[in-house]
């Protein structure tokens, strides 16, 4: 009977300290033991990249390793969403995400990739659109500019990140269908590229986000006339919205930036990044980011985000075959 007892208590110990028994911590206990890997869809500079990098400075402490944020530009995010479904699904190589991915996916990516092709793990972030022009620009208001392409009778040449029937290209629509104005729409892979296409005299306008606008704001080399969203923009306050220029349509058309990554990432890991980087979000430094860069909070965890999703697809769906592409 004592051997007995010996033996079993010998197995509880083998069987609980081995990586498959009882005892055995969870991924989520383990999780991370080496470098995270942020692959971004754009290039540097871009505002998802300086939102990746930023929130990669603020959650590293969190992770108790390193988090390397590499760039992968190229195809509206096409490049980015490959190496994305290719990789292993244990936590370590995530993604940067917006609403652009999902617009994609719907238009010229479709059939490539699908919303459940990937693990959607956090949204963290909302960010506004706002129209630019150059400083030079005869325009001095979104109405002055209506008015100045009806009577040219040619389509208004804009540019902004992302193919047809991104994001950017549908907030275009937005303020422009209402207006009866025609636009022909310049892509560019990241909306840095898109504003300097503009400073450079190739385009009459841009579509891109407060944050990318102040700098060429403050400087005084662009105009903005106006912003995509219910409310004033409390980096620019000075920027009226397109509400108040009598455009209603759209105001709640934001740009949504997240972590996603491959289809299968167990819920206990996508719970421990997303506690990793909601706590980097309490950064001083990263809420100073935000501040400066007139971005807004909306904290959505694995499953509420999995399930918002399917409202965000709608809303994109709705948009689009309102801008004659679907």
């Amino acid at each position: 009977m004592r051997n007995s007892r010996c033996i079993s208590l010998l197995a509880i110990l083998v069987y609980g300290l081995h990586p498959t028994g009882a005892f055995a911590a969870t991924e989520s206990d383990k999780f991370p033991v080496k470098p995270i890997r942020i692959v971004v869809h754009v290039g540097p500079g871009g505002a998802a990249d300086v939102y990746a990098r930023a929130l990669a400075r603020a959650a590293e402490p969190f992770a108790g390793q390193p988090i390397i944020v590499e760039n992968r530009p190229g195809g509206a995010g096409a490049a980015q969403m490959a190496s994305l479904s290719n990789a292993s699904p244990d936590g370590y190589t995530i993604g940067i995400n917006t609403l652009t991915h999902l617009t994609g996916m719907l238009t010229n990516l479709k059939g490539l990739f699908a919303p459940t092709d990937f693990t959607w793990v956090l949204q963290n972030q909302i960010d506004t659109h706002i129209l630019l022009v150059n400083e030079d620009s005869p325009y001095q208001t979104y109405e002055q500019l209506i008015e100045g392409t009806k009577r040219s009778g040619r389509p208004l040449i804009v540019s902004g990140y992302g193919t047809i029937g991104s994001t950017a290209y549908i907030a275009t629509h937005l303020f422009t269908q209402p207006k009866d104005i025609e636009f022909s729409w310049v892509s560019y892979g990241s909306s840095t590229d898109a504003t300097s296409a503009m400073l450079g005299g190739h385009v009459q306008a841009t579509v891109t986000n407060p944050g990318q606008a102040f700098q060429f704001i403050e400087a005084k080399r662009v105009r903005a006339l106006g912003v995509l969203a219910p409310r004033r923009n409390k980096l620019l306050p000075e920027v009226p919205t397109f509400i108040e220029a009598g455009v209603s349509e759209g105001a709640d058309w934001y740009q949504v930036r997240g972590i996603y990554g491959p289809a299968g990432i167990p819920q206990d890991v996508q719970n421990a990044l997303a506690e990793i980087f909601t706590k980097g979000m309490s950064d001083p430094n990263f809420i100073r980011y935000q501040e400066q860069a007139g971005l807004e909070t909306e904290t959505l965890g694995p499953t509420e985000y999995q399930k918002s999703l399917a409202n965000q697809v709608e809303l994109a769906k709705d948009a689009l075959k309102e801008a004659g592409i679907q």
